[in-house]
């Protein structure tokens, strides 16, 4: 079915702004137009973005260059102030969780709720006496500075979800190989600033956390070991390879080494993610879940070589680098780069209004 309004998918991170728009195909989506642009400097910080206006304009900037038209917009809230969990509500309706969110929600989520968008959905039962929920909070100001971003862009915006939810949406749900519903999947996004870690088990969302070991840690660490400028650090780590360290020291390869230091602090947050794992009761009230199938590595971080073959090797479970092309869900209509490792937010994004309209 078509949409009566053109919808756009934008994902502005730290470092880049993307933009991408899609139409449906016979078994999904194809990516048609698709721009990145650089985000202003200082335009956003821990996920906010503090100046609105200057993002703002640089999307209309990068829509008019790529010959983007546009009416609507889907967006995503990011960084460690998003909570995202399944959490335990007493038993009640659908109408009841509605009326009581707020109250309950208070229990759980790290700020005011008076100043967060809380939502909640029953994924199912726990027990006898509660219900399994999947609760979402975000600061209201970081939403609303996304928003007034694409107002000063001139797009109206309908949808505001996750980084995760969209991640997940153009990487494994409809991915019928991937078995979501009977399987458990640690998805790892490395973005420029941060990394978002979700599990989701058996189709539902146990835990989200975001942490700052990302890729301009990596970056930053060879600038400072070598004297390096941003531009120098970061052409260094493309020739890099965390393979080679699986059958030595690297001992011979001092940037290697550097870049090995910091990627074993994700490593170190990515095990302490599992530990909390086995401590959370399956939806449903079952066993506590005692390991993760396969952990999925994507976001731009992901491209650094050898990456999932060496924390493979360090948490001892199935590490995979996907792309958004890399299932049958969405399609490359030859306007993004490879695979679309560093695509997926966007993706899911600009999808997202067509699920609605079937």
């Amino acid at each position: 079915m078509a949409l009566k309004k053109s919808p756009v998918g934008i994902d502005i991170g730290h470092a880049n702004i993307r933009i991408a728009q899609a139409e449906r195909t016979a078994i999904g989506f194809q990516i048609m137009k698709y721009v990145v642009t650089e985000t202003p400097k200082g335009a956003i910080r821990d996920g906010q973005i503090v100046e609105p206006e200057e993002v703002g304009l640089a999307i209309k900037r990068a829509m008019k260059e790529a010959h983007i038209s546009a009416s609507v917009a889907s967006l995503a809230a990011a960084g460690g102030a998003v909570f995202i969990r399944t959490v335990q509500f007493p038993k009640m309706t659908a109408q009841m969780l509605r009326d009581s969110i707020r109250f309950e929600a208070g229990r759980y989520i790290p700020g005011s709720v008076d100043d967060s968008y809380v939502v909640g959905e029953i994924v199912g039962p726990h027990g006898d006496t509660q219900i399994d929920v999947l609760l979402v909070a975000s600061p209201k100001d970081i939403v609303n500075a996304r928003i007034r971003a694409c107002e000063i862009a001139g797009l109206n915006v309908d949808y505001v979800e996750t980084e995760t939810f969209a991640t997940y949406r153009s990487l494994l749900e409809f991915d019928p190989d991937r078995e979501v519903g009977s399987k458990t999947y640690m998805l790892v996004n490395i973005g420029a600033a941060n990394t978002a870690v979700s599990v989701i088990q058996n189709g539902v969302y146990l835990m989200h956390r975001s942490m700052p070991n990302a890729g301009n840690m990596l970056t930053d660490a060879l600038k400072q070991a070598f004297k390096l400028d941003t531009i120098d650090a970061e052409a260094g780590k493309t020739v890099l390879d965390l393979e080679e360290l699986l059958s030595g020291d690297g001992s011979d390869n001092p940037p290697l080494k550097v870049i090995a230091t910091m990627v074993d602090d994700i490593v170190r947050e990515l095990r302490r993610s599992m530990n909390f794992l086995q401590t959370q009761p399956q939806s449903g009230g079952g066993k506590p879940s005692a390991t993760v199938d396969k952990m999925v590595l994507c976001g731009g971080g992901a491209k650094l070589k050898g990456l999932a073959k060496y924390i493979q090797s360090k948490l001892g479970i199935p590490v995979e680098v996907i792309g958004t092309f890399d299932g049958p869900y969405i399609e490359n209509g030859g306007c993004v780069p490879g695979n679309g490792v560093d695509a997926t937010v966007v993706a899911g994004l600009a999808v997202r209004p067509y699920l609605k309209a079937a």
